[in-house]
C-alpha cells in the first residue's frame, strides 16, 4: 500500500526524473516494496562466488600437500635430476 505522504509520479515526472539512477528514489518506494528492492540486489552473490572461489583453492591446496607429503615430490625431483643427467652425460 503506497504511502499517502509520498504520492507516486507517472514513469519520467516529478523528483526521480531528474536522477540520472534508473531506479526511483527511497522515499518513492513503498515501504513493502523497499525490502524486495534489497533482496533482489546482487550484493549477495559476489560474497558467495568469493566464498567458493576460497573452497576451491583450499581444495586444491590440500590435494596438493597431500601428494607432496607422500613422497611423490622427491620422487619427481629425483626423475628430473636423473633425466637431466642423462642428457648431459653424467
Amino acid at each position: 500500500m503506497p504511502d499517502p505522504s509520498h504520492p507516486t509520479h507517472p514513469a519520467g515526472t516529478g523528483p526521480a526524473a531528474e536522477t540520472s539512477s534508473s531506479e526511483p528514489a527511497p522515499e518513492e518506494v513503498p515501504r513493502g516494496e523497499r525490502h524486495l528492492r534489497l533482496v533482489d540486489d546482487e550484493d549477495g552473490s559476489l560474497v558467495t562466488e568469493y566464498g567458493l572461489i576460497a573452497v576451491v583453492a583450499a581444495t586444491v591446496a590440500g590435494v596438493i600437500i597431500q601428494w607432496a607429503s607422500g613422497g611423490a615430490l622427491v620422487t619427481l625431483f629425483n626423475a628430473l635430476i636423473r633425466q637431466a643427467r642423462d642428457l648431459v652425460g653424467a
